[in-house]
């Protein structure tokens, strides 16, 4: 009898035991929710679901999931997809930067970690913001695979080397490589490299090309371990890092049109020194909630800035170069790190009409995931993942537990 009882009191303290998956959860999704999103992931990653490093990752995509407004299914994608690039040698924070380009899309764990390794290796390189996110989304809409963007991506740091424009080399690569880059020979890959560079590569690039024909190999095993060897192409990306474009004879210019309209190259003439508006440092806090209030409901669209689909830092760069607001577009960059260096910054409590605020869904909260655009002291407009184009209170718990900074443009505001 007494070892009954000692069993009936051990299972009841059991299941007592809050389950260390679902505490992440609950405070964010109902309890259907946080179910389906649970037996999703242990479905796929068993009982590795409740070890520490997937409870670390779940608790980093959180703030991700909520700020991108994906489903709980999508949430769960997310977790699995994480844990994968981490566990093929990635850190969450380089692979963070492909969530936004599965919010509205579904990937496959090995095409996510490819365009995570992607991003780390263009910022590496300082391949223009505006660049790689539109080549991103080009590359998906033409139904690339995560090894044909990275070869892409590659490219454009190859391209670097020898002084290529990166915004007229981004049409040209996509339109030379293959787009199943995981299954095709990987000769078809190189030679749509070398077809994109015009066969003008320096050391680095062959350097580049080698270890993607590593990872190309490593498509054939059925559990590659290879995202990590990756790592050994790290000094060649600090060199084309610290290359100025400009600084050398560059070749003869490429007849391919930019990627990114409006984006000139160093040294190529735009609308830059076209008139400004005159006074536009005093901004006309009416003026600008008209402007901003035009957007409203405009759907959002990953690296685009146009009325029919914008991202976050698309919007603020619209609303800012906006004739009637008119800060002058040399002034303003459509990429989020670069419009974090506008102005002077402000305190939270100093904020008003025409400051641009900037949050973090990153576990490293100096890393800006989201900007927007202050009306009054009480709220801001910005464009949301879920949402589109919306107007929040700037006083809402989640907004202020997740702002970073905020950046003053404007001198004087008047009603």
């Amino acid at each position: 009898m007494r070892i009954w009882l000692l069993l009936l009191f051990l299972f009841a303290q059991v299941s007592l035991q809050a389950d260390p998956f679902e505490e992440l959860l609950k405070s964010d999704w109902n309890q259907s929710q946080t179910l389906l999103i649970k037996n999703s992931v242990f479905q796929r990653l068993g009982r590795r679901a409740n070890e520490k490093d997937v409870l670390k990752i779940t608790k980093n995509v959180i703030p991700w999931a909520i700020l991108e407004g994906v489903t709980p299914e999508k949430t769960a994608d997310l977790i699995v997809n994480l844990d994968y690039a981490v566990r093929q040698g990635l850190t969450f924070e380089e692979a963070e930067d492909a969530i936004p380009v599965m919010s509205k899309r579904d990937l496959s764990k090995e095409d996510f970690s490819y365009i995570g390794l992607y991003f780390k290796e263009t910022k590496k390189a300082f391949i223009r913001e505006e660049v790689r996110n539109r080549f991103v989304e080009a590359a998906l809409e033409k139904n690339w695979d995560g090894l044909s963007i990275l070869a892409g991506g590659r490219a454009l740091i190859a391209g670097k080397l020898v002084d290529f424009p990166q915004n007229r080399l981004a049409t040209k690569v996509l339109s030379s490589l293959p787009a199943k880059g995981r299954t095709v020979p990987f000769d078809k890959l190189e030679a749509g490299f070398k077809n994109s560079l015009d066969s003008k590569l320096e050391g680095g690039s062959y350097i580049l090309l080698s270890n993607l024909k590593k990872l190309h190999a490593g498509e054939k095993a059925s559990e590659p371990k290879n995202l990590g060897n990756a790592r050994a192409i790290d000094s060649s990306l600090d060199e084309v890092g610290g290359i100025v474009i400009g600084e050398r004879p560059k070749f003869e210019p490429l007849p391919d049109a930019p990627l990114v309209p409006n984006l000139p190259e160093p040294g190529e003439s735009s609308d830059y020194d076209k008139p400004t508006k005159e006074g536009w440092e005093t901004l006309s806090a009416s003026s600008l909630r008209k402007v901003a209030g035009e957007w409203v409901g405009t759907p959002y669209k990953w690296a685009n800035a146009a009325k029919t689909g914008t991202d976050c830092s698309g919007f603020t760069y619209r609303v800012l170069t906006d004739g009637r607001i008119g800060v002058p577009e040399k002034m303003v960059s459509r990429a989020s790190s670069a419009q974090t260096k506008m102005g002077t910054g402000v305190t939270h409590e100093e904020m008003r009409a025409g400051d641009l605020i900037f949050f973090s869904a990153s576990p490293n909260q100096s890393k800006v995931t989201h900007v927007g655009m202050v009306l009054s002291k009480e709220e801001f407009a910005h464009a949301s993942s879920s949402r589109g184009v919306v107007i929040d209170k700037i006083a809402m718990k989640w907004w202020i537990d997740r702002f970073v900074l905020s950046r003053r443009v404007f001198k004087k505001v008047i009603d």
